[in-house]
């Protein structure tokens, strides 16, 4: 067996958060802001149908939307 299908999961090059919300004390704010604030450098995609942005990003309203495949 193989690991390396393993990067994908520990280095990615860009993430999609499925359910992004800008609204406070939702789980999906909560990681949408985690994940603004870690440091990753690529990437991050926000996906929720019924908005146009979260957090000041642009959110995508469903994965065949996002501009590149997620890591």
């Amino acid at each position: 067996m193989t690991i390396r299908n393993l990067d994908y999961l520990f280095e990615p090059r860009s993430v999609a958060l499925i359910g992004a919300s800008g609204e406070e004390g939702k789980i999906g704010h909560v990681i949408a802001r985690n994940l603004l604030g870690s440091g990753f450098e690529g990437p991050v995609h926000f996906v929720n149908p019924n908005r146009d942005r979260v957090l000041e990003q642009k959110a995508w309203s469903g994965v065949a939307d996002l501009p590149e495949p997620p890591d």
